[in-house]
């Protein structure tokens, strides 16, 4: 990390547009990383089982006074063949309502959960669509798709949105603008790897067009450092965009939008430590910014999932550990991994709900008083 960071020093226009104080977490410290553990209380939304061993990418939505929570489900191992959408609901956060397919794919192709959107009257379940026996990012037909429900157990058939990998339900801005983050198919990922996207149609269906990205990202150094570039964006009180983004050198990258998403700033290195991960952003309701991600220590290291915590979006001075206990996965599976991950997090009933996998096989959901929280 870089040394003396002080709330001045991340306000100048050259510095990266967010930090994390010095001393906050010690990544030399293998036990809790230096942090003090946050209390909260865990409640298992789906427990791996025989032929459905495999549980990631969870999402969170309130829609009609319940908690949705999606996930990919597939029989052993990630993204494998005939991957399914679940979903499950609560009305208090602690007991969940029966199991149910969200969405399943035709023949060998594989479905990969992106979170949800919710109008008054409508709830919009995302995911991405990848064609049997092709990797992810490699077939130009991967593609944003959604379905529709009235009253969260009915569902439309699926519609195509957009070409694009995304794991990520979208933002609503202030503006009711919403803003979604995935990566680029086939040959545009050799040209850059983000691919944001936004619509100004309240319900999400259509209109999605893609952001500006600033050249500079097409260069071989920045694909270099981008592999898979998962964003979390959030927005500060003045209006500004911020997406941090996954990348290989070891902190959280980030870019700034100034015009609603639509286009947006070289992205530039922070502090903020990240093993490469999926991560999750957002805004309090007294109007922190959180930051939940696995900082490490090493790459893919998911051992320690935190919570960090910034007045102003900028810098980032307080900070939990959320989990660091040591997990092991029960059914074996490729590209399987311990630890707790992927989190995504709401804001709902007076908590802060926090859904993971653990292991890659079982989806939890975690609830924080906001007043545990407030400064």
């Amino acid at each position: 990390m870089q040394s003396s960071i002080s709330r001045d020093d991340v306000s100048l226009l050259d510095a990266p547009p967010f930090q994390i104080a010095d001393n906050v977490m010690d990544l030399n410290n293998l036990k809790n990383l230096g942090l003090q553990t946050m209390e909260s209380r865990m409640t298992p939304v789906y427990q791996a089982e025989p032929g459905g061993s495999f549980s990631h990418h969870s999402g969170m939505i309130v829609f009609k006074d319940r908690l949705y929570c999606s996930w990919s489900g597939g029989k052993e191992v990630e993204d494998g063949s005939g991957q399914w959408i679940y979903y499950r609901s609560t009305t208090d956060g602690e007991d969940w309502s029966d199991l149910r397919i969200l969405a399943k794919p035709p023949g060998g192709d594989r479905f990969v959960s992106a979170g949800f959107h919710a109008t008054p009257n409508m709830l919009v379940a995302y995911f991405t669509h990848a064609k049997e026996g092709v990797h992810n990012l490699r077939h130009p037909d991967t593609a944003l798709c959604a379905v529709t429900s009235e009253d969260g157990e009915h569902w439309s058939e699926p519609k195509r949105l957009i070409d694009g990998f995304f794991i990520e339900g979208p933002l609503r801005l202030p503006s009711g603008r919403l803003l979604m983050g995935g990566e680029h198919v086939e040959f545009d990922q050799h040209q850059t790897r983000m691919r944001l996207i936004y619509t100004d149609q309240p319900d999400g269906l259509s209109d999605w067009k893609v952001a500006e990205i600033h050249p500079e990202l097409s260069q071989p150094k920045g694909l270099r450092i981008f592999d898979y570039t998962e964003c979390c964006p959030f927005v500060r009180a003045d209006g500004t965009v911020v997406a941090p983004f996954r990348n290989y050198s070891g902190h959280l990258y980030a870019s700034t939008s100034r015009d609603e998403g639509k286009s947006w700033s070289v992205p530039v290195e922070t502090n903020f430590p990240d093993s490469m991960a999926r991560f999750s952003t957002g805004t309090l309701p007294d109007g922190q910014t959180w930051l939940i991600n696995n900082p490490g220590p090493g790459r893919n290291n998911r051992s320690f999932l935190t919570l960090a915590l910034s007045r102003d979006g900028i810098l980032f001075d307080r900070a939990w550990l959320l989990h660091g206990e040591p997990t092991s996965m029960r059914f074996p599976g490729k590209d399987k991994t311990n630890g707790w991950q992927y989190p995504h997090a709401r804001v709902w009933k007076d908590h802060l709900f926090i859904s993971y996998s653990v292991n890659k096989e079982d989806v939890m959901v975690s609830r924080i008083p906001l007043k545990a929280l407030s400064l």
